[in-house]
């Protein structure tokens, strides 16, 4: 077997990920970011986009983040992220119905209902995309 690093992947209500993995590519604020076992330590912030986890040298699963931090070490991966939603594990009914339960309270008479589901229905719009 191939050496791995662990990779745990978090949000506030749930850990998405938490296994070892060969490599790990990550949407760092000014640009990808490819980890691999020994990797020196660094700290970035992450935009919206997706993470591709390697195994058997290949893509075997992803995971859209919709921004967050990284912290990336010799033996380990671990992605903060507000939200987050396997990909190969979406579905798209589902998504759907969460997608018009978040529309529904865009003009919300407060302002801060309405700006969280306006990021919500924006995130889940761009994994709607990706699993087209």
């Amino acid at each position: 077997m191939a050496e791995t690093t662990n990779l745990a992947i978090v949000t506030p209500s749930a850990t998405i990920v938490s296994e070892p993995v060969e490599m790990v590519i990550i949407p760092g604020s000014d640009g990808q970011i490819g980890a691999l076992p020994r990797h020196s330590k660094v700290i970035s912030t992450l935009d919206r986009g997706l993470v591709n986890i390697f195994n058997d040298n290949k893509i075997s699963f992803q995971i859209m983040i919709d921004g967050g931090i990284a912290e990336i070490n010799e033996t380990s991966v671990t992605i903060l992220a507000e939200r987050a939603e396997k990909i190969d594990k979406a579905n798209r009914q589902v998504l759907e119905e969460k997608l018009l339960a978040f529309q529904s309270q865009e003009n919300h008479s407060d302002q801060n209902i309405t700006d969280l589901a306006i990021k919500n229905s924006s995130f889940i719009k761009a994994v709607l995309e990706k699993i087209d």
